[in-house]
């Protein structure tokens, strides 16, 4: 399956990791310019893993279902996501970078799709998952400034699918969420995620959420 690097990432030395934010970090702004050595999606298959090995401390998969109560795996549009469909998130991290790897089937063949990681669990309002996930938070709200929302400061694993209905993507930061404070859920865009200012980090609706685990 083709590759398509959108940014080849220097390797590490250890592995490690739409708008309001966690604050985990300082507050000055993270470029909005993306480093060769900060961002990796590989839209095809994952990536290789930076010390040559891959043992993610965070694991969690779904089928994506209309909602019901108790679901981590939510289809909110069923003609973008249809039920059936799955996704697995895998994270890997030390405390000085962290990698993230989605896989997907069971979607639209050759479609694209924006995805990031949120900071609320999924439930049956697709905004109530929150905002990106941000390494260091925008004071403005929401958060549409390049400095802030951009694939060095948050998990972005926009994909698209091949002609089965499959896809993945990897990410890799160089940051890691600390305790008790990681994002808790995966959520699908209708689209790619924009970069402009102004409109940095959208992505058009949320179509699909799954949660993901509290570490």
């Amino acid at each position: 399956m083709l590759i398509r690097a959108l940014a080849l990432a220097v390797p590490l030395t250890m592995i490690a990791g739409c708008t309001n934010s966690v604050d985990v970090g300082p507050t000055q702004p993270v470029s909005a310019t993306v480093s060769a050595s900060s961002w990796t999606v590989f839209d095809g298959a994952p990536s290789p893993s930076p010390a040559g090995s891959w043992n993610p401390d965070t694991v969690a998969s779904g089928t994506f279902l209309p909602y019901k109560p108790g679901s981590t795996a939510i289809t909110y549009d069923p003609a973008v996501v249809p039920p059936g469909a799955t996704a697995s998130v895998a994270i890997s991290q030390n405390t000085q970078a962290m990698e993230v790897r989605v896989t997907a089937a069971g979607l639209i063949p050759r479609r694209v799709y924006g995805a990031h990681l949120h900071t609320m669990p999924c439930t049956a309002v697709p905004d109530a998952a929150g905002p990106h996930y941000q390494h260091q938070a925008d004071p403005s709200k929401p958060s549409v400034d390049p400095s802030y929302a951009n694939p060095q400061n948050e998990v972005w694993l926009d994909f698209t699918v091949d002609g089965y209905g499959e896809a993945s993507a990897a990410s890799l930061v160089k940051w890691a969420f600390p305790a008790g404070q990681s994002a808790r859920s995966l959520i699908l865009h209708a689209q790619a995620t924009k970069t402009a200012d102004g409109v940095a980090g959208t992505a058009g609706p949320r179509v699909a959420c799954l949660t993901l685990p509290e570490r």
